[in-house]
């Protein structure tokens, strides 16, 4: 047993020996076209002749704290959306009415990144080419809106307002503001889309009077978020409190 034990004990030393037994050798190498494959794959070539139309859309406009997101009943992105609209209708307005803008929740389709927001996050957040429209509405005719959002406690995304809701009624309404006021003219900043009936709106369609800018809200973005940047402004994730619902 004893003599077993000192020949297990004897190969465990050679091993040792055997396993130290090494030496290194190394060779500096150029890491230059030699390496590189030469197989071509087919999305390669796709990004290849893309590329000069890729290149502009990685531009940075602007920077943010978080990721920016859209969600009810107001959002960082839904009121930016919104804010978009009537900043951008002030040279197209004829008249001193108030102002207020509407866009649906359903054209945001997604979110702005954490960190740079590039041109190509404008585009796949605002992929139609809804452009922004002017339409002169009746106080009455924007009550009707507010109230049938209340009814559903469930808003699109809006800009220049002040809305409470209490168990689906619209108990307050301001309006640059002022409350809103049955007998007055308003002017709704939004886009061709929901003016001609899109997403079973037809804010048009009891117009006084309605004013075509032309503008692609994708390009408004665009311009808002450069003067942001100018401006040394950041994104944040924050909404501002503008719609309010209680159960």
């Amino acid at each position: 047993m004893k003599r077993g034990i000192l020949v297990i004990l004897a190969l465990m030393w050679c091993s040792l020996i055997v396993a130290q037994d090494f030496e290194y050798k190394w060779q500096r190498v150029r890491m230059d076209t030699t390496y590189e494959s030469s197989v071509v794959y087919e999305v390669d070539k796709i990004i290849a002749n893309h590329q000069e139309q890729i290149a502009p859309l990685m531009e940075i406009l602007v920077y943010s704290d978080g990721e920016i997101v859209s969600k009810q009943p107001e959002s960082a992105l839904s009121n930016l959306a919104a804010d978009v609209l009537l900043h951008f209708s002030k040279e197209f307005v004829k008249n001193d009415y108030p102002t207020l803008s509407i866009t649906n929740y359903g054209g945001i389709r997604s979110n702005f990144p954490s960190g740079a927001v590039r041109l190509y996050d404008v585009y796949s957040t605002f992929p139609f080419n809804n452009s922004l429209v002017v339409a002169e509405l009746s106080g009455k005719e924007v009550r009707k809106l507010m109230e049938q959002f209340a009814s559903r406690e469930k808003f699109e995304a809006l800009g220049g307002v002040e809305i409470v809701v209490r168990k689906k009624v619209l108990e307050k309404c301001l309006i640059e503001g002022e409350p809103l006021d049955d007998n007055k003219m308003y002017n709704v900043a939004t886009i061709d889309f929901l003016l001609d009936g899109g997403d079973r709106f037809n804010i048009g369609k009891n117009a006084e009077n309605i004013y075509r800018t032309g503008i692609v809200i994708r390009d408004a973005v665009e311009k808002y978020l450069r003067t942001l940047n100018d401006a040394g402004s950041t994104l944040k994730n924050k909404g501002d409190g503008r719609v309010k619902i209680y159960k």
